[in-house]
């Protein structure tokens, strides 16, 4: 095995001449030159250009638009309140009678 080799750079060089090649090619090639590769350095230099990081693919997402939220605890409005009772007293028949259903919950 030569010393100071950059086995990428000779990964790629092979490659160009011969990029019909398989990385098991060109790995045996290597190997018959003096130089034996993994398959895996030989992968990394075809796919990434010999760097090791990996390349983003598509647009980098950015953070999550923030959605306003309607509270769930917030009070009644007076006009729903008024509604409510409206309802209340149209379905007891009356205001006296539902004022007579109201007394039976105060004892």
């Amino acid at each position: 095995m030569k010393k100071n080799v950059n086995k990428s750079a000779l990964i790629k060089e092979l490659f160009a001449k011969n990029p019909s090649w398989k990385a098991s090619e060109i790995a045996a090639q290597m190997k018959k030159d003096g130089t034996p590769v993994s398959l895996p350095l030989v992968y990394q230099a075809i796919r990434n250009g010999g760097s090791s990081k990996v390349k983003s693919v598509g647009k980098k997402r950015g953070p999550k638009p923030r959605v306003a939220v309607e509270s769930t605890n917030t009070a009644p409005s007076t006009n729903d309140l008024f509604t409510a009772m409206q309802s209340y007293v149209n379905a007891a028949g009356g205001l006296d009678k539902a004022i007579s259903i109201l007394n039976l919950f105060r004892k």
